[in-house]
């Protein structure tokens, strides 16, 4: 597998190739023809897919080395126990509770979810996941969760509503009191954002005997990545656009519009940076503040001032590390978003630290042996309970199209 150094001259030669398409029209007086947009669009899309995977190997180092350090500092007390945990529940996975010994049962039992968690049923073979083994799989959840990643995220034990105190108060400003005078009042209005855990599950992901077998295939990781994933996409998508209701509060659906598109079908320079200014202050300046969009959303962007008067691209790839920005501002790629389109609310910019993800409990792992039996075939399946919320509405805003 290439490296983020191999990943990085591929997307700069390809970046350098997108620029001097751009000045060859520029110097020439026109914009990019029918051939040339549609092989922009095409190396657009490459350049952005090397950076999402740019952004993940390197997150996923960056996470791997805060697990070693993690586990070297707890190495004294705790190694012997997680290594027996974690290659008890291994071999769990692998061949069921009938296969372990007294002691290795004794050990899963320590971890073994509560009557809720699991309805009280031994033979479901549920279990809370060892520490390694859930930090696996909430490292692939952020992988697939962009929103979660910027969000502020806390972690609960468990899932009684947790009621989080909100205000704004941006508008209020302080005063110069006169010798002997009276001082005003001003009291903050605190709301409340009401936290709950939606039960995610992952869907049932089934493995061949066969290679439940074979040493060789990574059962651990296998699972981590496809149960991580799939709950990480539904957990996204709720956390752009949810309602509220019987499910998490997007930040499109607590946000408020910032800027009305004129048109249906396109954005302008002007309206992105209207989009930006649209945010209090107090929010554009916090490190949390970035624009959201679609990655044909942001194809368009990038094309923004590219044979216009101001001849200018609003559009700043990011290298050496750093993010892509428009106007300055970090840009993320979320395909939840809408497309521009009519009434669609096609770009977000925001402080996401004014939006809160909550997480309740571990995360829970069912062993279904006998439901495929007949197949050779041995069935998993993962749970997560979560809620979302923005804090404040005036926080993250967005364009609306005409």
């Amino acid at each position: 597998m290439k490296n983020s150094s191999d990943m990085r001259q591929k997307r700069a030669a390809l970046i350098d190739q997108m620029n001097g398409m751009v000045t060859v029209a520029t110097t020439e007086g026109r914009s990019l023809n029918t051939e040339e947009n549609s092989t922009f669009d095409n190396m657009d899309k490459d350049v952005q897919g090397l950076k999402a995977d740019i952004d993940r190997l390197e997150r996923s180092e960056n996470l791997k080395r805060e697990m070693a350090n993690n586990n070297e500092a707890k190495a004294e007390r705790k190694e012997v126990a997680k290594v027996e945990g974690r290659q008890v529940y291994s071999k769990f996975l692998r061949h069921g509770a009938s296969a372990l010994n007294n002691e290795e049962s004794s050990m899963l039992a320590e971890m073994r979810g509560t009557g809720t968690q699991v309805v009280g049923n031994d033979s479901l073979g549920g279990y809370t996941v060892p520490e390694d083994f859930s930090n696996v799989l909430d490292i692939a959840t952020l992988f697939k969760g962009e929103v979660e990643s910027l969000s502020q995220v806390i972690n609960t034990a468990g899932g009684a509503t947790l009621p989080y105190p909100k205000v704004d108060d941006t508008s209020v400003t302080g005063s110069i009191l006169a010798e002997a005078a009276t001082m005003a009042v001003s009291d903050q209005t605190f709301g409340v954002l009401n936290l709950g855990a939606y039960n995610y599950t992952s869907g049932i992901v089934k493995v061949s005997h066969q290679l439940l077998q074979d040493s060789a295939f990574n059962l651990d990781v296998y699972l981590a990545e496809s149960l991580g994933n799939r709950i990480a996409r539904a957990q996204n998508a709720h956390y752009t656009t949810g309602t509220g209701s019987s499910q998490p509060q997007g930040f499109i659906t607590g946000g408020t519009s910032g800027v009305t598109a004129a048109s249906a079908t396109a954005v302008t320079a002007q309206e992105v940076l209207e989009l930006i200014h649209s945010v209090d202050k107090s929010y554009r300046n916090s490190a949390s503040f970035c624009i959201m969009a679609n990655d044909n959303t942001v194809a368009a962007l990038r094309k923004l001032g590219i044979g216009s008067s101001n001849d200018y691209p609003i559009f700043t790839p990011g290298l050496n590390g750093s993010p892509d920005r428009i106007f300055g501002t970090q840009i993320y790629i979320n395909n939840d978003m809408a497309d521009i389109a009519t009434g669609s609310k096609s770009i977000a910019a925001g402080d996401f630290s004014k939006f809160v993800v909550r997480n309740a409990g571990g995360i829970q792992m069912l062993r279904l042996t006998e439901r495929y039996a007949d197949n050779l075939e041995t069935a998993y399946l993962a749970y997560k309970r979560s809620d979302a919320g923005v804090l404040n509405s005036a926080a993250i805003k967005f364009i609306t199209q005409a």
